[in-house]
């Protein structure tokens, strides 16, 4: 009711989801029949939506700590910045959240529950593991988040690897319709839906920092898909310099976004231009952001903003 849904899908929904009988029906066996008043069938579309609006009331966001939240429950991080080991801010914020799900009786697999520190500095501080329900949460050097592997040292190698592996597999399905002499037209559009999909996964975010050998790597596959195809094919570089225009123009167009602030910020007052972000180290300045205004600008130059 708070969030403006009408009072009759209200009561529709509360009717939807209490007393649901349940069985399970095996050959000829029936189980008894279970009356089940919380949470949502599985698989429904609804159920998204639902769990949305049942965890909207627990949200955290300061400068050092936030909640990152997504359509299942699974996806939910905790994101914490660290300094000078001044840890309590992220470990109460870990506590509330598992406090919070046990009063509204959803359970955390704490065998699934992963921690990740990112840590530059050459001599690296021991951090304790965070302790949930009496539990060590297992500390990772490599985590798949939303289907992009990412490591502590934020080295796009791993996800090169995965994303390469993936791309070799469907180029053989690109070969198939190649074989029976589909056109190349064909053959782009199937590569642009079916291979480039999987190949260029976040490129818009490690294009910038990739290393010159997984690049390499990328653009190796794009040319062979290219081969098959028997055309030229768009190379990493240039998707990535697309993907990340098209990102900062989304967020220059959407006061919603959380970095819209952040992006008003470097425009120049005097020629509307975007001034280049300040970075403190050669990893910051070749990350999203800072690479993106940097190609906003040159594809800029001597137009008027």
């Amino acid at each position: 009711m708070e969030m403006g849904v009408d009072s009759h899908m209200v009561a529709w929904i509360t009717d939807y989801l209490t007393d649901r009988p349940q069985y399970v029906l095996l050959g000829d066996c029936r189980s008894d029949t279970v009356v089940s008043s919380t949470g949502a069938p599985q698989g429904t579309v609804l159920s998204p939506v639902l769990f949305t609006l049942y965890t909207s009331d627990f949200q955290y966001n300061s400068e050092s700590c936030h909640v990152q939240k997504f359509k299942f429950a699974d996806d939910t991080a905790i994101v914490g910045c660290v300094r000078n080991g001044q840890e309590e801010e992220y470990r109460k914020l870990i506590q509330d959240f598992v406090i919070w799900c046990n009063s509204n009786y959803l359970r955390l697999s704490i065998t699934k529950t992963k921690e990740m520190v990112v840590d530059f500095r050459r001599s690296r501080p021991h951090m304790e593991p965070v302790i949930i329900n009496g539990e060590c949460v297992e500390q990772v050097q490599t985590y798949k988040y939303l289907g992009v592997q990412l490591d502590e040292k934020l080295d796009w190698t791993a996800n090169t690897d995965a994303l390469c592996r993936k791309a070799q597999s469907r180029l053989y399905f690109l070969r198939r319709p190649a074989s029976f002499n589909v056109c190349s037209e064909m053959l782009k559009m199937f590569y642009r839906s079916v291979v480039e999909s999987a190949l260029f996964f976040v490129v818009a975010c490690s294009g910038g920092s990739i290393k010159k050998r997984d690049a390499s790597r990328l653009n190796k596959l794009v040319r062979k898909a290219g081969s098959v195809a028997g055309t030229e094919l768009e190379s990493m570089t240039s998707v990535a310099e697309r993907r990340a225009l098209s990102r900062l123009q989304s967020i220059m167009e959407n006061p919603e976004y959380p970095l819209h602030s952040t992006i008003q910020r470097q425009r120049s007052s005097f020629s509307g231009r975007l001034l280049t972000m300040q970075c403190s180290s050669d990893r910051m300045k070749r990350s999203l952001l800072p690479d993106a205004i940097r190609l906003y600008n040159s594809t800029t130059r001597g137009k008027t903003c």
